[in-house]
């Protein structure tokens, strides 16, 4: 008699860029104005995942860079920018820690997780004219999801009142701050990484 076994191949990290062009609105002295914002997110996830395994996404925001001027007036500098993205359906959040980053002022960059929304906040100041790396988030999810289930990530939010993506601009004229809302609709998938 023999007996034969099958060996699952192993998960194979995919490297995606993800281009993103955000709609944001800045509300400040009752004045409104909106621009349209392409950026973008590359990230490393496993093909696949065993389930109750964990997985490691890591998720690079593009760099950004910060304008000297919007709105016919003169920016100094942003602050508080923060990024969200959802915890996937199919699985839970374990851990998150940030590497990397530079150009991001003297507050240190943060992540965690609340409600079911992963949030990376850089809190500044990122001088108009420069050009901010922000840190790579390197997130451990637990597989939850039924078999054949895609752990998906995207970026959170999908109205100016439901931002992804948030951050004040320092204006020099008065010294006005202007709070800042990005979202995308829809939002695209950012990896994939399947039950099997």
């Amino acid at each position: 008699t023999s007996t034969t076994t099958t060996t699952m191949p192993a998960p194979v990290d995919v490297t995606k860029y993800t281009a993103l062009v955000t709609s944001c609105q800045g509300t400040a002295l009752g004045q409104t104005s909106t621009s349209a914002n392409n950026t973008g997110i590359t990230t490393v996830a496993p093909s696949t995942v065993s389930p109750n395994g964990n997985l490691l996404v890591k998720i690079t925001p593009d760099p950004m860079v910060i304008p000297t001027s919007a709105g016919g007036q003169t920016i100094q500098y942003l602050s508080q920018v923060k990024i969200k993205i959802p915890v996937p359906t199919g699985s839970s959040f374990v851990s998150a820690t940030l590497t990397g980053g530079s150009n991001i002022g003297s507050g240190a960059p943060t992540v965690a997780q609340a409600a079911g929304v992963i949030t990376l906040t850089v809190p500044g100041y990122l001088t108009a004219g420069t050009t901010a790396v922000l840190p790579t988030i390197n997130l451990t999810l637990k597989a939850t999801g039924a078999l054949n289930t895609q752990i998906n990530t995207i970026l959170a939010g999908n109205s100016y009142s439901n931002p992804g993506i948030t951050f004040n601009v320092q204006i020099v004229l008065f010294g006005i701050n202007v709070p800042t809302a990005c979202f995308v609709t829809p939002s695209p998938v950012f990896s994939s990484t399947t039950i099997s």
